[in-house]
């Protein structure tokens, strides 16, 4: 299970560090990174998997 999230030079995001828990939901105003987060974590998983199917 994931525990933490960290992402580098990824859209808007610098540099963060976000604690996961069970469940995660990601909650915030429009144009606050939410949809960034995931894409971020979709494009690990890619990594991962070593394609992008």
């Amino acid at each position: 299970m994931l525990t933490k999230l960290r992402i580098r030079n990824f859209k808007k995001f610098p540099e963060v560090e976000i604690e996961l828990g069970s469940p995660v939901v990601f909650v915030g105003p429009n144009n606050s990174g939410k949809t960034s987060a995931m894409q971020a974590l979709a494009l690990w998983e890619v990594g991962l998997r070593g394609s992008a199917d």
